[in-house]
Protein backbone atom coordinates (compact mmCIF):
# COMPACT_ATOMS: atom_id res chain seq x y z
CA UNK A 1 0.00 0.00 0.00
CA UNK A 2 1.53 3.50 -0.97
CA UNK A 3 1.87 6.55 1.05
CA UNK A 4 -0.91 8.64 1.43
CA UNK A 5 -0.33 12.31 2.66
CA UNK A 6 -3.96 12.72 3.81
CA UNK A 7 -3.52 9.31 6.14
CA UNK A 8 -0.34 10.15 7.15
CA UNK A 9 0.70 14.24 7.62
CA UNK A 10 -1.07 15.83 9.87
CA UNK A 11 -4.13 18.72 8.69
CA UNK A 12 -3.32 17.65 5.32
CA UNK A 13 -6.45 18.99 4.02
CA UNK A 14 -5.58 22.42 4.78
CA UNK A 15 -3.17 21.57 1.76
CA UNK A 16 -5.75 19.25 -0.19
CA UNK A 17 -8.60 21.64 0.72
CA UNK A 18 -6.93 24.72 -1.08
CA UNK A 19 -5.85 22.76 -4.38
CA UNK A 20 -8.32 20.25 -4.23
CA UNK A 21 -5.41 17.13 -4.28
CA UNK A 22 -1.97 16.88 -2.79
CA UNK A 23 0.28 18.66 -5.00
CA UNK A 24 3.83 17.58 -5.94
CA UNK A 25 5.82 21.12 -5.28
CA UNK A 26 7.00 21.36 -8.37
CA UNK A 27 8.44 24.71 -9.14
CA UNK A 28 8.05 26.12 -5.70
CA UNK A 29 10.43 27.73 -3.66
CA UNK A 30 11.70 26.88 0.22
CA UNK A 31 11.82 30.45 1.90
CA UNK A 32 12.76 28.81 5.61
CA UNK A 33 14.00 26.33 7.22
CA UNK A 34 13.94 26.79 11.15
CA UNK A 35 15.55 23.90 13.72
CA UNK A 36 14.65 24.09 17.33
CA UNK A 37 15.16 21.55 20.11
CA UNK A 38 13.46 21.61 23.49
CA UNK A 39 15.65 23.05 26.50
CA UNK A 40 15.62 19.81 28.35
CA UNK A 41 16.59 17.93 25.00
CA UNK A 42 13.97 15.27 24.49
CA UNK A 43 12.76 16.73 21.14
CA UNK A 44 14.28 18.41 18.16
CA UNK A 45 12.07 19.82 15.18
CA UNK A 46 11.88 21.24 12.30
CA UNK A 47 9.59 24.59 10.82
CA UNK A 48 9.96 25.17 6.71
CA UNK A 49 7.85 27.43 4.83
CA UNK A 50 7.05 26.84 0.89
CA UNK A 51 5.79 29.15 -1.66
CA UNK A 52 3.40 26.93 -3.78
CA UNK A 53 1.16 27.28 -6.54
CA UNK A 54 -0.56 25.60 -9.27
CA UNK A 55 0.92 25.59 -12.57
CA UNK A 56 -1.95 26.13 -15.36
CA UNK A 57 -1.96 24.69 -18.92
CA UNK A 58 -2.51 28.70 -19.96
CA UNK A 59 0.33 30.85 -21.71
CA UNK A 60 0.48 34.42 -20.27
CA UNK A 61 3.16 35.49 -22.52
CA UNK A 62 6.20 33.08 -22.61
CA UNK A 63 4.75 31.37 -19.41
CA UNK A 64 2.24 29.08 -18.07
CA UNK A 65 0.16 30.62 -15.71
CA UNK A 66 0.20 30.31 -11.89
CA UNK A 67 -3.00 30.10 -9.69
CA UNK A 68 -3.81 29.17 -6.20
CA UNK A 69 -0.41 31.27 -4.52
CA UNK A 70 -0.11 29.96 -0.63
CA UNK A 71 2.63 29.73 1.52
CA UNK A 72 2.57 26.52 3.66
CA UNK A 73 4.06 26.06 6.96
CA UNK A 74 5.36 22.40 7.96
CA UNK A 75 6.74 21.18 10.86
CA UNK A 76 8.87 18.09 11.54
CA UNK A 77 8.11 17.19 14.88
CA UNK A 78 11.05 14.81 16.45
CA UNK A 79 13.57 14.51 14.03
CA UNK A 80 15.57 11.51 13.55
CA UNK A 81 17.64 12.81 11.31
CA UNK A 82 18.26 15.30 8.18
CA UNK A 83 20.46 16.67 5.92
CA UNK A 84 20.16 20.32 4.22
CA UNK A 85 22.67 21.68 1.66
CA UNK A 86 22.87 24.35 -0.79
CA UNK A 87 19.94 26.73 0.78
CA UNK A 88 20.27 30.28 -1.08
CA UNK A 89 18.25 33.36 -2.35
CA UNK A 90 15.40 31.45 -4.05
CA UNK A 91 15.31 27.83 -3.14
CA UNK A 92 13.02 26.31 -6.19
CA UNK A 93 12.76 22.71 -5.94
CA UNK A 94 11.56 20.32 -8.38
CA UNK A 95 9.54 18.83 -5.80
CA UNK A 96 8.55 17.53 -2.18
CA UNK A 97 8.72 13.97 -1.75
CA UNK A 98 7.05 12.68 1.08
CA UNK A 99 7.56 8.80 2.56
CA UNK A 100 7.66 6.76 5.15
CA UNK A 101 11.18 4.80 6.43
CA UNK A 102 9.88 1.97 8.73
CA UNK A 103 9.01 4.35 12.19
CA UNK A 104 9.51 7.64 10.20
CA UNK A 105 8.03 9.44 8.07
CA UNK A 106 10.44 11.51 5.59
CA UNK A 107 10.82 14.58 3.50
CA UNK A 108 12.93 14.74 0.16
CA UNK A 109 13.66 18.09 -0.97
CA UNK A 110 14.14 18.10 -5.09
CA UNK A 111 16.25 20.86 -5.29
CA UNK A 112 16.33 22.76 -9.03
CA UNK A 113 18.45 25.58 -7.50
CA UNK A 114 19.58 26.19 -3.93
CA UNK A 115 18.48 23.80 -1.22
CA UNK A 116 18.44 19.77 -1.33
CA UNK A 117 17.70 18.22 1.54
CA UNK A 118 16.39 15.38 3.48
CA UNK A 119 14.16 14.93 7.25
CA UNK A 120 12.93 12.50 8.90
CA UNK A 121 11.10 12.72 11.67
CA UNK A 122 8.06 10.95 13.94
CA UNK A 123 5.11 13.38 12.73
CA UNK A 124 4.88 15.68 9.67
CA UNK A 125 2.49 18.62 10.24
CA UNK A 126 0.64 21.34 8.05
CA UNK A 127 0.40 24.23 10.74
CA UNK A 128 -1.08 27.06 8.48
CA UNK A 129 -1.50 28.02 4.73
CA UNK A 130 -1.61 31.32 4.20
CA UNK A 131 -3.27 33.10 0.69
CA UNK A 132 -0.97 34.85 -1.47
CA UNK A 133 -3.12 37.45 -4.13
CA UNK A 134 -3.03 35.78 -7.93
Amino acid sequence: MGFKEENEITNSTLVIDHFGYWPNFHDAEIISIKFERTWDKSQSSAHMRVYAFEMTDKLNGNYYEQIKHCIIDIEFIGINCNKMDGFNHQNAIQGLNFGREEAYLSCNIDAAYGVDGYIEASEIKVTNLDLVKD
